[in-house]
């Protein structure tokens, strides 16, 4: 058995997780959380400990007026107008950034922000549901109730980026 003990705030980003039977968990005096994992589920507590690192990761963006530090958990689509890219997120909104999209959708890979479309990059930790629509594309329902469209040519990285298969069409 292994015991990992993770700060309260922590909890929110892992929640979903907790419902597996394997896992018990305890909280401390100091009101830490204590999570007690089985030794049959060390994949599941890999899962949990990436949604934990980078639900703490953060980026540094440049805006027009400077730069501004988000939370990688904070965003849930990029969308560009042109040369105008917007982040969009939970705690300041919209925010516009200097980067053009390619470049951060290189820079971003690493944190499950993927590219959907031409225009458009979503955080895959934010979709809660997915509908298929006309011409081969999906919509994305994501928190907060945005809802944003895969195009056909993304489609198949973008299932294979959730592993999910089979056709959703």
């Amino acid at each position: 058995m292994v015991k990992i003990i993770i700060d309260r705030s922590d909890l929110s980003l892992i929640k979903d997780d907790l419902d597996n039977d394997r896992i018990q968990t305890s909280t401390l005096d100091d009101g830490s959380i204590e999570l007690h994992v089985d030794d049959a589920s060390y994949e599941h507590l890999e899962s949990i400990l990436k949604k934990l690192t980078i639900g703490r990761q953060t980026y540094v963006f440049e805006t027009p007026d400077g730069w501004i530090k988000l939370y990688i958990k904070d965003i849930l689509y990029i969308e560009s107008y042109g040369t105008e890219i917007i982040i969009h997120t939970h705690s300041f909104g919209k925010v516009l950034v200097k980067e053009p999209l390619y470049q951060l959708e290189n820079a971003l890979k690493d944190y499950q922000i993927m590219r959907i479309g031409k225009s458009y990059m979503v955080n895959l930790n934010k979709v809660i549901y997915i509908r298929p629509k006309l011409n081969a594309k999906l919509e994305l329902e994501l928190s907060g109730g945005f809802k944003v469209d895969v195009s056909r040519s993304y489609v198949k990285s973008f299932k294979q980026a959730l592993g999910i298969g089979g056709s959703i069409v």
